[in-house]
């Protein structure tokens, strides 16, 4: 039976199509600074990992030591055909064509604290979900929770959360929030009425703890909380 490889998420998929293309003009592949430059990426930790990535779903080889000497095993868009092939083999309604592409893979970045502000976000690894729970997979990201205080909404120390990145949010939704370089999940709710000090509240899911007020400059919100994967 033919191996079927893992599907790509978009950003995935655009790596790759970048290493395929430089190889077939140039015959070699990109270096680590030429994808760091043509995605915009922070750093050469993010090119590393989407690279890792794309080893680990069976895509590309890289040689030990040879960072230009990246290897294609599979064409991006070999999964596309394999899984329109799967789509179009598969009963209608059957578990193969329901299962086709559902999982996608995003970024883990870091741990986020469900109590006091915790570390900064820093890119660490991939997760694999179901597409079904994002909205949005190009704007969304994955956080590890530390600690107690949004017990109440069933968010517990452990869990994974799933975030769709954005920069503002409504009141009631729970949000990740970073205040001065650390980071934290909290329902949100702004007081446009009341003293500057107190205008923003994040407040905790957990009858034993206080709720947090900060100045609207003194918060910045990453994203808005759209899941969440729990391993028992």
């Amino acid at each position: 039976m033919k191996k079927i490889v893992p599907p790509l998420t978009e950003k995935e998929k655009a790596v790759l199509e970048f290493i395929e293309a430089l190889l077939s003009e140039r015959g070699i592949s990109p270096s680590y600074q030429e994808i760091k430059d043509h995605f915009g990426f922070a750093s050469f930790n993010s090119v590393q990992n989407y690279l890792k990535q794309l080893q680990n779903k069976g895509y590309i080889a890289i040689p030990p030591h040879q960072k230009r000497a990246i290897q294609i095993l599979q064409s991006a868009s070999t999964v596309q055909k394999q899984m329109q092939s799967v789509r179009e083999q598969a009963p209608k309604g059957s578990a193969a064509s329901a299962r086709s592409g559902e999982e996608l893979s995003i970024p883990l970045l870091g741990k986020v604290a469900a109590g006091r502000p915790l570390e900064a976000m820093s890119y660490d690894e991939f997760v694999d979900v179901p597409r079904s729970m994002l909205r949005n997979p190009d704007k969304s990201f994955a956080l590890k929770v530390v600690g107690q205080s949004m017990i109440e909404d069933g968010i517990l120390d452990g869990d994974v959360i799933l975030i769709q990145k954005q920069t503002d949010a409504s009141n009631g939704e729970i949000v990740v929030a970073t205040v001065e370089s650390e980071s934290t999940v909290k329902r949100f709710f702004r007081k446009s009425q009341a003293e500057p000090s107190k205008q923003v509240e994040l407040r905790p899911a957990n009858s034993t703890m206080q709720s947090m007020w900060y100045r609207p400059d003194q918060v910045a919100i990453q994203g808005v909380v759209v899941g969440l994967i729990r391993k028992f």
